[in-house]
C-alpha cells in the first residue's frame, strides 16, 4: 500500500503578517546594504580619480618650476651660482687681428681707349690712298682722296661771286650815303653776298667729303681700298685705334660689390697679364665702376686702365685680372663666438678671469670666421663655445681650444 501524502496545515493568519513582515525587513536589509556598497564604492573610484589628477598637477608644476629654474633663470643667478658652485668652464681663443683685404681673378678682353672704323661719305673715285697697316698718323690727317674735280670748280666759280657780291656791295655802301642809291638796294646787295659766303662754304664742304681723314691719333689697321676704286656711303676704309692706354672691363661677384663701393679707386690694385707678353704683368688703374648690377649674372663690371708706352698690348686682346682691395686690419674671430639680442651682435670676454660682453660691429665674414669692430685688442681671449651659460662678471675656468 502506496503512502499517503502529508500535507502542512497552513499558519495562522497572525503568523502569515509576520512572515510578510519579516520578509519586507530582509529584503530592505538586503537594498540598503547594496546601495551602501555601491555608493562606498563609487566614491572610492572619485576619490581615486581625485588624487591621480592632484597628483598629475603637482607633478607638471614641478617639472616647469624646474625648467624656469634651469633655463629662465641661469643668467640671473649665474654669479650666485658661481660663487656657490664651480666656476663655469668655457672654450676660449685667443684674438687675432688680420686684414680684410681681397682679392679676385677673372678674365677680361682688351679694349683701345679710343677706337674708330672710318666710312667713306660720297660715292666717287678714289685717287689716293696715303697711308699702310699699323702706320701712326695725327688727329686730322688725309688718309684717303676721291676724285673732287667737279667740287674745286664749283668752289671757284662760288668764290668769284662772292667777290662780285662784295665789290657790288661796297660800292652801294658808298653811294647810299650821297643819296645816289636806295637803303633797298644796299639790303639787297648784303643779302646777295651773304648767299655768295654760304655758297663757298658748300662748296668747301663736299671738297672735305671727298677727303677721308683720321678721327684723332693713333694707329691705321689694315684697308681693302685700292687708288682708282670707286666707293659710296657705308664702306669701310680702314679702322683707327688709340693703344696709349687699354682699358679692361670684367666682372666682379656681386659679394665684393660692397667693398668696392665702399673703398676708393686708388685702394683698388689690378695686375693683369696676357697670353701675348709672357712673363710679364701691367699694373692697370680702375677708372669706372657701372651704376648697376648684371641682374643674370649678378655681377658688376668694372673698367681698368693699362698704361702701354712700349705698345705692346693691342685691343682685343685676352687678359688675367687680379684685383686686390686693400683692407683694414681688424679683431677675427670665430663665426661661432658671435652672438646677438635685441641691442646687436656682442661678443664674450674674458678679462682677469671673469666674464666681459663686449658690443661689435660685424665688418666682414670670410670661411667660418667674422672681423670684428670694437674695442678688443690682439692676444685677449674671447669665448667661442659655452657663452650661453655666462653673465657679466662670471667667474669662469678657460680652456683654450686644441685646434688654434
Amino acid at each position: 500500500m502506496s503512502p499517503q501524502p502529508s500535507y502542512r496545515l497552513p499558519q495562522p493568519l497572525g503568523d502569515i503578517r509576520t512572515y510578510s513582515l519579516h520578509f519586507g525587513l530582509v529584503e530592505g536589509t538586503f537594498i540598503r546594504d547594496n546601495l551602501s556598497r555601491h555608493i562606498r564604492s563609487g566614491a572610492s573610484g572619485l576619490i581615486k580619480r581625485l588624487v591621480y589628477f592632484l597628483v598629475l598637477v603637482l607633478l607638471l608644476g614641478a617639472a616647469y618650476s624646474v625648467s624656469q629654474t634651469l633655463l629662465g633663470n641661469s643668467s640671473v643667478n649665474a654669479p650666485n651660482q658661481g660663487s656657490k658652485g664651480a666656476a663655469p668652464k668655457v672654450l676660449v681663443e685667443v684674438v687675432k687681428l688680420e686684414s680684410t683685404a681681397s682679392s679676385f681673378g677673372a678674365i677680361a678682353s682688351g679694349w683701345a681707349d679710343k677706337s674708330a672704323e672710318v666710312f667713306a661719305i660720297v660715292d666717287e673715285k678714289v685717287t689716293q690712298v696715303l697711308f699702310k697697316p699699323q702706320q701712326k698718323v695725327k688727329k686730322g690727317e688725309l688718309l684717303v682722296q676721291q676724285d673732287d674735280r667737279e667740287e674745286q670748280l664749283a668752289l671757284r666759280l662760288a668764290e668769284v661771286q662772292l667777290k662780285n657780291t662784295k665789290s657790288l656791295l661796297d660800292r652801294y655802301k658808298q653811294a647810299v650815303g650821297k643819296g645816289a642809291v636806295p637803303q633797298t638796294q644796299v639790303d639787297s646787295a648784303q643779302a646777295d653776298y651773304e648767299a655768295a659766303q654760304v655758297a663757298v662754304d658748300q662748296a668747301k664742304l663736299a671738297i672735305s667729303n671727298h677727303q677721308i681723314r683720321a678721327p684723332f691719333a693713333g694707329v691705321v689697321g689694315i684697308t681693302d681700298i685700292d687708288p682708282g676704286q670707286r666707293i659710296g656711303p657705308g664702306v669701310l676704309v680702314t679702322g683707327v685705334d688709340s693703344r696709349e692706354v687699354i682699358y679692361v672691363d670684367f666682372e666682379v661677384p656681386e659679394a665684393l660689390v660692397g667693398q668696392l663701393s665702399a673703398s676708393k679707386m686708388d685702394q683698388i690694385e689690378v695686375l693683369a697679364s696676357t697670353p701675348s707678353v709672357p712673363g710679364q704683368e701691367f699694373k692697370a688703374r680702375v677708372v669706372a665702376l657701372d651704376s648697376r648690377l648684371n641682374a643674370e649674372k649678378r655681377s658688376l663690371r668694372v673698367r681698368a686702365n693699362i698704361s702701354n708706352p712700349d705698345d705692346l698690348l693691342r685691343p682685343g686682346m685676352s687678359f688675367a685680372v687680379q684685383m686686390a682691395v686693400k683692407g683694414q686690419m681688424l679683431a677675427s674671430v670665430p663665426e661661432i663666438a658671435l652672438q646677438w639680442d635685441r641691442e646687436g651682435s656682442y661678443v664674450w670676454m674674458i678679462r682677469e678671469g671673469k666674464a666681459d660682453r663686449e658690443n661689435v660691429r660685424v665688418a666682414d665674414r670670410r670661411q667660418g670666421r667674422v672681423f670684428l669692430d670694437g674695442n678688443i685688442k690682439e692676444g685677449e681671449s674671447v669665448v667661442v663655445e659655452g657663452g650661453l651659460r655666462l653673465a657679466e662678471g662670471v667667474v669662469v675656468e678657460q680652456v683654450e681650444d686644441p685646434l688654434q
